[in-house]
């Protein structure tokens, strides 16, 4: 089946408008920079190629066209340590926890249970003060607790991304996924697909962010079929605690099943595995 072509309008301008008010205006506003370390941990939330030791909660609730509503909680843990002044390495383990109500026309009420844990390694090179770069592999695995929450295949997932500072206050990323089922279980097709991403960060005074992430996945194995999402977000930072609660809307701009994606996330930073740079 040829590729679909898809019209990103409205949405994709009023991202577009978004970033260059910001970009222009920001600078004129007389602000205090943000501590290094509490930039890296606000940039983090979007930034693959920043490492640093935290734990997190990550609450989505997703509504679907149908009707139907799904929640998940997942527990992060990122152990990350640094073999020199300009590379760390990582070790990341995800544990889900989803909840679904229920549908019209099935045959089950709510139901929860765990969903398929991820384990990843990876690691990060600091280039110089402006540019990173970093990538790694991850296992996805097929260990939910109920159907309902499971892929039902095992998965590889292998990415790489580099990000730039353009200036103390604004940063932006790019990095590319490439995901591909190894072992498929009761007639599931296999996976084979890629994502890319494109997140900016502005950092505020008093330690706020405001981000935003454009997102395409081309799936190889359905007709090379295009899904494009934008999201929007925005993140505190704690004065006297290493903690950021950060929260986010995710909206598709091409056909999907999905009506509506909101996400919040509590991390905290184990500081004392860092030295300064």
């Amino acid at each position: 089946m040829p590729a679909k072509n898809i019209y990103l309008g409205g949405a994709q301008r009023w991202l577009l408008v978004t970033m260059l008010l910001l970009a222009f205006t920001y600078p004129v506003i007389g602000v205090t920079p943000t501590d290094p370390t509490v930039a890296d941990e606000l940039k983090q939330l979007n930034d693959t190629t920043l490492l640093r030791t935290h734990l997190s909660l990550d609450s989505e609730w997703n509504r679907y066209k149908d009707g139907v509503e799904a929640a998940s909680w997942a527990l992060n843990a990122l152990w990350s340590w640094r073999v020199s002044d300009r590379q760390d390495w990582a070790i990341r383990l995800n544990l889900p926890v989803d909840y679904q109500t229920s549908r019209p026309g099935l045959d089950h009420g709510n139901i929860g249970g765990v969903g398929d844990v991820e384990v990843g390694v990876g690691t990060a090179f600091r280039l110089n003060d402006k540019w990173r770069t970093g990538g790694g592999i991850e296992l996805h695995s097929d260990t939910a607790s109920d159907p309902l929450f499971a892929e039902d295949l095992w998965r590889l997932k292998w990415g790489w991304g580099v990000a730039h500072d353009f200036t103390n206050w604004f940063s932006a990323s790019v990095s590319a996924d490439y995901n591909r089922s190894i072992a498929e279980e009761d007639n599931v097709r296999p996976h084979s697909y890629l994502e890319t991403a494109l997140p900016v960060t502005f950092i505020f005074p008093q330690n706020w962010s405001v981000s935003a992430k454009y997102r395409a996945l081309v799936d190889f194995n359905n007709g090379d079929r295009w899904a494009h999402t934008v999201s929007a977000g925005i993140a505190k930072r704690l004065s006297k605690v290493p903690l950021v609660l950060s929260a986010s809307v995710q909206k598709a701009v091409s056909s999907s099943s999905k009506r509506l994606q909101v996400d919040v996330t509590i991390v905290y930073y184990f500081q004392r595995y860092h030295r300064a740079r």
